[in-house]
């Protein structure tokens, strides 16, 4: 983070001089900026090369055997990237297959295929991706379906990826579908065959979505909602999630919400519970209030979905509604008030509301201390006065701190002390 800052604010002789000194972010981000700006890829080359063989071999190898593979030596790119493919590092299997299609040598890459279905080293879906195209795909199903026979797991996905690109519908429905109904299934597979089905058969995909949620329906239910209004049938997307979004309440009110589970509920990632897929499907479609509806009865029963609430009425200038939303969780369930404070601040910088969300947490009763200080050292650093976030922080901080730091010196023109605070030791670490 702080080396990108340093780059944006043009200090490209401090990268130099650190890249000289042996940091390598330095001489990776001078180099990409360096090749950007129409230097030749010997230029990258020669701030790479001292690394090569260090302890950044993995990072090295990767970006060094581009800049070779650009300046024409690919013979080199690839006898560099060997030993690292072969211990499976996939960006070393990327960039090799890639070369090694670019050349011709489409056998080549169905060995690295057998190997990395032999060694379980190989991220597999990379072979798998580079075979695309390449009139091979019989063998590759061939390989894929005797390591599915012999009791491997997880092939599923890919082998119903190449059967659907050579046309062979049938055999790839089947291939996700028996993986869904052999107990615990893999939500990516649910995703993939919904995706599948949407595009070649929505009548067979709504027969997937319907009923109870076993066997990745509910991915099912989601992606036909989606098919829905790609058609413009919005009322039927909606009558698809409606029932789904109005369940997360029902359950509330049958088993309540301990106060311990509301306060974990907080900060989750909820943009794929149905009451937020409804609310966004609503609010694309200009029917704000039945969306704030849906997000204000569920909020209640499911606190993660506050954000998001308060997020929809804030771009609609609704900030006295959100504000109210937030005092209903509180005397409904009573999470930790000062977390909710927090997903209100949240909700702010998540509308690009940067001054107020600094402006409350200024004003908020716990902005002394803990998160909302380091919050607001945050925001400061960001997009407030950038001397303002330095006498927050001090040299001495540590951790996320101390980038913070550095980030805000780099903003006030003092790269030079920022530098020299990340890589001061702090006082844990000298101990």
């Amino acid at each position: 983070m702080v080396v990108q800052l340093l780059a944006e604010h043009g200090h490209l002789d401090l990268l130099r001089r650190e890249a000289d000194d042996g940091d390598y972010e330095c001489a990776e981000t001078l180099a990409r900026l360096l090749r950007a700006r129409g230097e030749p890829p010997a230029t990258a080359l020669t701030l790479l090369r001292p690394f090569v063989g260090t302890d950044w071999a993995v990072r090295v190898v990767d970006d060094y055997t581009g800049y070779l593979a650009e300046s024409g030596d690919v013979d080199a790119a690839m006898v560099m990237l060997r030993p690292y493919a072969d211990e499976g590092q996939p960006e070393a299997v990327e960039r090799l297959g890639t070369l090694l299609i670019q050349q011709g040598c489409a056998d080549d890459v169905l060995t690295m295929l057998r190997q990395g279905l032999d060694d379980y080293m190989y991220p597999i879906d990379v072979p798998v991706e580079l075979t695309r195209g390449l009139g091979r795909d019989d063998e590759v199903i061939e390989l894929l379906r005797s390591r599915i026979d012999a009791g491997r797991l997880g092939l599923e996905s890919l082998l119903a990826s190449v059967l659907e690109r050579g046309g062979r519908l049938e055999e790839a429905i089947a291939a996700l579908s028996d993986g869904l109904r052999e107990g615990p299934y893999n939500v990516a597979d649910a995703q993939q065959l919904a995706d599948l089905l949407a595009r070649h058969d929505p009548a067979a995909l709504a027969r997937f979505a319907a009923g109870d949620d076993r066997s990745g329906r509910r991915y099912g239910a989601h992606r036909l909602a989606r098919w829905y209004e790609e058609q413009g049938r919005i009322d039927d997307a909606v009558a698809v999630l409606a029932p789904r979004a109005a369940r997360v309440y029902r359950i509330h009110e049958q088993h309540g919400l301990p106060h311990y589970a509301a306060a974990a509920e907080l900060g989750r990632v909820v943009r794929q519970d149905e009451p937020c897929l409804l609310a966004d499907l609503l609010a694309r479609h200009g029917r704000v209030d039945e969306a704030v509806t849906v997000l204000r009865t569920a909020a209640v029963a499911k606190p993660a979905l506050l954000r998001p609430l308060c997020v929809l009425l804030i771009e609609h200038d609704r900030l006295d509604e959100a504000q109210a939303a937030v005092a209903e969780v509180v005397a409904e369930v009573w999470p930790d008030p000062v977390r909710l404070r927090l997903e209100w601040i949240e909700a702010l910088v998540e509308c690009g509301r940067y001054e107020q969300a600094i402006a409350e947490l200024r004003a908020d009763p716990e902005a002394g201390s803990g998160y909302a200080r380091e919050r607001l050292a945050a925001l400061l650093t960001d997009h407030g006065p950038p001397d303002e976030a330095i006498a927050m922080l001090s040299p001495a901080a540590e951790g996320w701190s101390r980038m913070l730091f550095a980030k805000a010196l780099i903003r006030a023109g003092r790269a030079e002390e920022a530098i020299a605070a990340i890589r001061a030791r702090p006082a844990t670490e000298q101990l």
